[in-house]
């Protein structure tokens, strides 16, 4: 069996969880600073942390669900599926930082 090697365009999709991650941290960091420095109050800040860490969330899981529902392309033979296994934990794993790392903020004392 011969296989191709795999393209580097492939490769960057190993990025998009972590990715979106980094996105995660930035808005949610960047928007609690907005809201106090613009004297927002704790459920307003809170409301608008939850929905950023949601919307990342959501981002994660439909490009977790795309990926997961197409199959490996054979072309790329065992590196290909490797590949394509690696995405789909990655992405998975995405999730529980997200979880475990932003989660708690909706949970402290804001703007003390």
């Amino acid at each position: 069996m011969s296989a191709r090697p795999v393209p580097n365009h492939r490769l960057w999709l190993l990025v998009l969880g972590f990715g979106a991650w980094c996105s995660a941290l930035i808005t949610v960091y960047g928007l609690h600073s907005v809201g106090c420095t613009f004297f927002w109050s704790a459920d307003t800040i809170r409301l608008s942390l939850g929905l950023a860490i949601l919307a990342h969330l959501v981002l994660i899981g439909w490009l977790w669900r795309n990926y997961a529902k197409a199959p490996a392309d054979p072309a790329f033979g065992p590196t290909g599926s490797f590949l394509h296994w690696v995405i789909v934990w990655t992405l998975l794993s995405a999730v529980v930082t997200i979880v475990f790392t932003l989660g708690p903020t909706l949970l402290l004392k804001s703007c003390a």
